[in-house]
């Protein structure tokens, strides 16, 4: 098991259930004199779990690199290349630096902290944003969503950080769903802690999958679907603004997610 995932078992929280340990009280959004310090200490844990990842890069990276270079070597050794060689070469190689692209492209956007300072963000806003994304998205335009919100359910971040959070899970849904399904989503206020919880109509996740699925670069798409860095950087998110997500499969089929997040008074 990973560090990752092994600390994601340890914080998890039972599907169904309430929280084992309630998170910490969280007051009012921090001050001016400290938004400086906290920034500082958000990047340097981003740039901690990154740590963790640099390994996956360089394997990752590697792949589609060294398939651009073997391209480039076959159509630089011919003479008189055939026009249907050059345009499967050409987009061999186009594909394999898109894939380069799209890993150094989420990763720059996970390791960099914004300057503006976390404040109460509603939980409902955050996923009505996510779900306008997934319906424009490659697999979203088939998928029915059923969301049930929680008005008065807010958490401490940053913007846009919980509907990156929010995105990743639903468009892996939809992913697993090949575009074409239902995805059930519901938020509630559970003492200190808001529940985000999101069910797919999917095939669920495969027993000897279910304890990788937050594992960095770990993936079960076909090559060019997905980077398998999404629900990684949704966990980090997750545990730095102090809470957890879980993977389950659903008692009626399905995968389900919990994020479970502490709440904040305004």
């Amino acid at each position: 098991m990973s560090i990752l995932n092994k600390e994601a078992a340890e914080n998890s929280v039972p599907a169904g259930g309430s929280a084992a340990a309630k998170p910490p009280a969280w007051g009012d959004p921090p001050s001016d004199n400290s938004h400086n310090r906290e920034t500082i200490n958000a990047q340097t844990q981003r740039l901690a779990a990154l740590g963790f990842m640099v390994a996956g890069v360089c394997h990752e990276v590697s792949n589609p690199l060294a398939a651009v270079h073997s391209m480039l070597q076959i159509l630089q050794s011919k003479r008189g290349v055939t026009p249907e060689t050059l345009e499967k070469g050409l987009a061999s190689i186009s594909a394999n630096v898109a894939r380069v692209l799209a890993i150094t492209r989420k990763l720059g956007d996970f390791s960099r902290v914004g300057t503006d300072s976390p404040a109460a963000v509603c939980v409902d806003a955050a996923m009505e944003e996510a779900l306008a994304l997934l319906r424009h998205s490659s697999h979203g335009a088939d998928v029915h969503v059923t969301y049930r919100g929680a008005p008065d359910a807010r958490v401490l971040a940053r913007p846009a950080t919980l509907q990156q959070v929010l995105f990743n899970i639903v468009q892996n849904a939809a992913q697993a769903m090949n575009g074409v399904g239902a995805i059930d989503a519901e938020t509630r206020i559970e003492d200190r802690a808001v529940r985000i919880r999101i069910h797919d109509g999917g095939p669920g996740i495969a027993d000897d999958v279910l304890p990788r699925v937050f594992e960095p670069f770990f993936t079960t798409k076909t090559p060019g679907e997905g980077t398998g860095l999404g629900l990684a950087i949704s966990y980090e998110i997750a545990h730095e603004l102090g809470g957890t997500i879980r993977a389950s499969n659903h008692p009626q089929g399905g995968a389900c997610f919990d994020v479970v997040l502490p709440s904040i008074r305004e």
